[in-house]
């Protein structure tokens, strides 16, 4: 029967479902793009594409047109070792990624390994080497008190093994000790996220005021434009050093296998070709770090909790304040109060002046999340905002690092005897910041160690604020931030108790949760 009869239904399409591997990430991206613009199956597409072919349609289509969306598609992995945890904090304000970095509390750190500016004098550099290393000597040293005590505390479950305790014992007087690792500390880390997230990371981190961060900019950049590390080289070079000793034929072949085999794939050049720092975010914050300069000119910060849950005000108000947060040390709530007499007209001057900034391709500063969230304005040591920071989806505006707003003490160094040491060690390393700060600015930020307080505003829906808190609530989690999520949740609850009423929250118990953790 011909097959054009108007009734007659066609052939259903056979579902196919199918994962895809091999391939370079802007390779892929290509192949993926271009199932809105071709009818071919994706076999057909990545059959005849190059690397050459791929790189051309990103000039045309996401350079040229400006489609970012195809960048989504090229997904990069990318190892960072011998970071400060400075850089690695800046790194990781990417919303859009997965990261995982080295535990403070499963792995003692190298003393030997930490960040020296390459621009001190000489004496500033010897300054700046001794307050390091007397800090991360200390970390060394209180290790031992800090596992005597808690074993004195905590006996041995009988259904744990003397390998498991002593692992238990290490962790938690890990969890103590960490207070005194400097944010010069080096670590590594691991970062998975696609180009177009990668592409407004490098333009970030290349308008860093910190050198060190500029730097990783370039070497993220570089990383992505050249060859992949790719373990299997190694498996197979053997074979193809057999192929090339056979003579011309054999190295022929070797290096066809090569490069059919995409021993050494690139990340993606093309899409992350144009990185270069954005002149929005460094202006804007010229102009709004002048305006903030002249209006806190006489105001010291007011004492206010570690978490202070600021009620709902007008949308102008909060978008002024969080804007100028950042280039400040003073509270959300002191600095809402000095935004809320500025006359209106001098506000629409101040926030025209910063859309002014904001070029064609430019998306709006994370400042401009605004409206119907739960905001908090919290004061934790750097520790804890090191693993609260993992919490992407929120909106995080961030305070410079400083000394002024004090350190937290654990109370394991207390109980363990040992606390006036902690407190020598901890003002000693703020004295030194202090001194250096005016001769070496922001590079003096590195000897501050993670016991300093850390002032940082988090913004987020219902949904978020049950994540966080029933996640960070739990025994395995740092008490440190442990207590922070306890203290969201009360005052949440104490104003709006049904939205909170399923929420899941574990209330911290030291003891009780020692060896859950």
């Amino acid at each position: 029967m011909p097959s054009n009869i108007p009734n007659e239904k066609a052939p259903q399409a056979s579902r196919d479902i199918f994962a895809i591997s091999g391939l370079p990430p802007e390779v892929l991206a290509v192949a993926m793009a271009k199932y809105s613009r071709s009818k071919q199956s994706i076999r057909d597409t990545i059959d005849e594409l190059t690397e050459e072919k791929s790189a051309e349609f990103h000039e045309k289509w996401v350079i040229g047109y400006g489609d970012a969306s195809v960048a989504d598609m090229a997904v990069i992995a990318i190892a960072c070792e011998n970071v400060s945890m400075i850089a690695s904090k800046a790194i990781e304000d990417t919303r859009l990624a997965s990261f995982q970095e080295k535990s403070t509390r499963y792995v003692d750190f190298d003393t030997s390994r930490y960040h020296r500016p390459t621009n001190l004098t000489e004496s500033d550099a010897a300054t700046y080497e001794t307050a390091i290393q007397q800090l991360l000597a200390t970390y060394e040293e209180l290790l031992s008190p800090a596992i005597a005590y808690l074993r004195g505390r905590f006996q041995k479950p009988e259904d744990k093994t003397e390998t498991i305790y002593e692992a238990k014992l290490k962790a938690r007087s890990l969890d103590a000790v960490r207070y005194l690792l400097p944010t010069a500390t080096l670590t590594n880390f691991g970062m998975i996220m696609n180009a177009r997230s990668l592409r407004h990371l490098i333009s970030k981190l290349k308008g860093s005021d910190y050198q060190e961060i500029r730097e990783l900019g370039e070497a993220i950049q570089k990383a992505a434009l050249e060859s992949a590390y790719n373990p299997q080289t190694k498996k197979l070079q053997p074979h193809l050093d057999e192929l090339i000793a056979m003579g011309e034929k054999g190295e022929a072949l070797a290096n066809e296998l090569t490069k059919l085999s995409s021993l050494q794939v690139k990340g993606a050049p093309t899409l992350i070709k144009y990185t270069d720092p954005l002149p929005y975010y460094s202006r804007s914050k010229e102009l709004l770090r002048a305006y903030a300069t002249t209006l806190t000119a006489n105001s010291v910060p007011d004492t206010v909790p570690r978490v202070d849950y600021i009620e709902p005000h007008s949308y102008e108000d909060e978008l002024l304040t969080t804007l100028l947060y950042p280039e400040t040390i003073l509270p959300y709530r002191q600095l809402l109060k000095l935004v809320q007499v500025i006359p209106q007209e001098q506000q629409a001057t101040l926030l025209r002046a910063v859309a002014n900034e904001r070029g064609v391709h430019d998306q709006p500063k994370r400042e401009y999340e605004i409206g119907g969230q739960f905001i908090f304005d919290t004061l934790m040591d750097y520790g804890a905002f090191r693993d609260l920071q993992r919490h992407r989806m929120t909106t995080q505006i961030h305070q410079p690092l400083t000394a002024a707003h004090g350190y937290e003490v654990p109370f394991e160094l207390e109980e363990a005897g040992v606390v006036d040491r902690y407190h020598e060690m901890i003002t000693m390393a703020i004295n030194t910041h202090t001194e250096l700060k005016k001769r070496i600015g922001v590079d003096a930020d590195y000897l501050l160690p993670l016991a300093c307080k850390k002032r940082t505003l988090f913004k987020m829906n219902l949904r978020e604020l049950y994540h966080m808190i029933e996640l960070r609530s739990k025994p395995g989690g740092h008490m440190s931030y442990r207590t922070i999520v306890l203290d969201m949740y009360n005052l949440v609850k104490a104003r709006h108790p049904l939205l909170v009423e399923d929420l899941r929250i574990v209330i911290p118990d030291y003891d009780a949760d020692f060896f859950k953790r």
